[in-house]
């Protein structure tokens, strides 16, 4: 797949309509209506394709979790964040360790502004379009990431976790969100409000519902 137009801005998320696939409440303040560059629609369509792959006969559906999946997490929480240099002084770390280079990063630059932010990156390698569980830092505004270049038209879609004690060791460990013992309480409870730093660019209304290639998610088990 290929994006021609990454650094465009783009009406298609505002011609996006139908039916959501999941909704659940937030406490966070309603999306604003912006728009997209191409490659986050094309993020947005991809976590709502694997959404959509939920089992309906699973655990989580069938026991009402908050969330089904990872996806419908990011598509209710997630805010979008615009690619920037990282900062004086912060070099480029190993690819395969983004929990931790973001967590490093943070704690080498003693800024208390920035904050730990996971979810789903999306990134053109070779002229394809790859999507990725991935983490980084924020300003409040901008994907600071020591992991993937940043001229490789890059989207950024994650939460921006307000707490430090959940970010991970900037030495060792793994992602909040890819952890089963972190993941599924977060899954099953949601988070608390305040776990949630308001920060980043909202999901626009018309992007939370169906994408041209996605349909409406049916969580309803078949008799």
């Amino acid at each position: 797949m290929q994006e021609s137009t990454m650094n465009e801005r783009s009406h298609d998320a505002a011609d996006l309509d139908g039916p959501g696939p999941y909704t659940c409440p937030t406490g966070l303040a309603p999306a604003a209506d912006v728009l997209l560059v191409p490659a986050e629609t094309a993020l947005i369509r991809y976590l709502r394709e694997r959404a959509e792959e939920v089992d309906p006969t699973s655990e989580p559906v069938l026991d009402r979790w908050r969330y089904p999946s990872p996806f419908h997490l990011l598509l209710d929480l997630g805010r979008f964040f615009t690619p920037a240099p990282l900062p004086p002084g912060a070099g480029p770390l190993f690819v395969t360790f983004c929990y931790t280079n973001a967590a490093q990063m943070i704690e080498e630059q003693e800024d208390p502004d920035l904050v730990y932010i996971e979810g789903y990156g999306s990134c053109t390698v070779d002229s394809a379009v790859h999507h990725a569980p991935h983490a980084w830092a924020t300003d409040g505004t901008h994907a600071i990431d020591p992991t993937w270049p940043a001229d490789s038209g890059c989207a950024y879609l994650g939460v921006p976790f307000a707490d430090p004690e959940m970010w991970p060791h900037p030495l060792y460990g793994d992602g909040i969100l890819q952890q089963h013992a972190t993941l599924l309480p977060i899954l099953r409870d949601g988070l608390p409000a305040d776990a949630v730093a308001d920060i980043g660019r909202p999901i626009p209304p018309p992007a939370r519902r169906r994408t041209g290639s996605a349909g409406p998610l049916s969580l309803t088990p078949p008799s």
